[in-house]
């Protein structure tokens, strides 16, 4: 396989047409033909079934257009960086986060990074779970946070905290005087849980519902001075996963039959390339947070 063939077999794949993809690609219909051939050749397995309705990929091609998309865009990811480095002096690297994991991060964490790294153009992208996993996955993004456990034989985790989830509430709240209790024992409370769409919260919001516990405040990640403030009011709990030890008012709950954690990575696609910038930005993130690290 070459890299122009997969190019061209991917104007195939989205042209639904040999004669538009020729065109796309600048060459013959006969030459993009025999570019294909060649390519099915090499493999020993069709790529195409032709008919009088048009083309379509067969098992083999839907398998080749998959994996040919994520070399493209890794190919993509290194020439760029290489041409930055001969053009402007500097490297490209792209950043994935699940929404909300911005949160965890320290004060000016990407600002500081930045300007100690002038020579590093740096883009940052928010995504859902699934979104982040899959630009990670098709080498769209060089990194990601992530804050779920990931599939090892995709993705590498070089940064990980992990922290297990407990109740928080004021020193005066009638939980207060337990040190642990179980998910029956927050029926009818007021309690309070992240709204963030991640892999945590939506097994989190499934166990609440089996015990029939409400949630009846939803916050975002960035609220925790709110968290806080409502917890102090001593009628209020809080699902929290962080610790509280410079909040003398408020008290920490084990809750024994959550056996669940919340989970921070910066993850790679574990079969990319890591260029220069993404080791930079992996020993900084593991310089600033390693006093959190799992």
């Amino acid at each position: 396989m070459e890299h122009h063939q997969l190019l061209n077999f991917l104007a195939v794949c989205e042209e639904k047409s040999f004669s538009r993809a020729a065109e796309r690609v600048f060459i013959s219909q006969q030459g993009l033909s025999k570019s294909i051939k060649q390519l099915e050749t090499g493999l020993g397995v069709p790529l195409f079934l032709r008919s009088r309705q048009g083309i379509e990929l067969t098992q083999f091609g839907e398998a080749l257009e998959k994996a040919a998309r994520s070399y493209i865009n890794q190919h993509d990811h290194i020439v760029d960086d290489i041409r930055r480095l001969k053009d402007e002096g500097t490297s490209h690297l792209s950043i994935g986060m699940v929404v909300g994991t911005a949160d965890i991060l320290p004060p000016h964490f990407f600002k500081d990074f930045i300007l100690d790294h002038p020579d590093i153009s740096v883009d940052i992208q928010s995504f859902h779970d699934d979104d982040c996993l899959e630009a990670i996955r098709e080498h769209k993004m060089h990194l990601g946070f992530f804050s779920a456990p990931v599939d090892p034989e995709l993705f590498r985790p070089v940064y990980s905290m992990r922290h297990k989830i407990f109740l928080m509430t004021g020193k005066q709240h009638h939980l207060a005087r337990f040190s642990s209790i179980k998910m029956k024992d927050l029926f009818g409370e007021t309690i309070i849980n992240l709204n963030n769409q991640t892999q945590t919260q939506t097994l989190l919001a499934a166990l609440c519902a089996q015990y029939g516990v409400k949630q009846n405040i939803l916050l975002g990640g960035a609220e925790n001075n709110l968290v806080y403030e409502l917890c102090s009011t001593q009628r209020i709990a809080s699902f929290f996963a962080r610790p509280i030890d410079e909040f003398p008012d408020l008290v920490r709950i084990d809750i024994e039959d959550l056996d669940m954690y919340w989970e921070f990575h910066l993850i790679v696609n574990k079969h990319a390339f890591i260029s220069n910038a993404a080791e930079q930005f992996i020993a900084y993130t593991r310089e600033k947070l390693r006093d959190h690290a799992l």
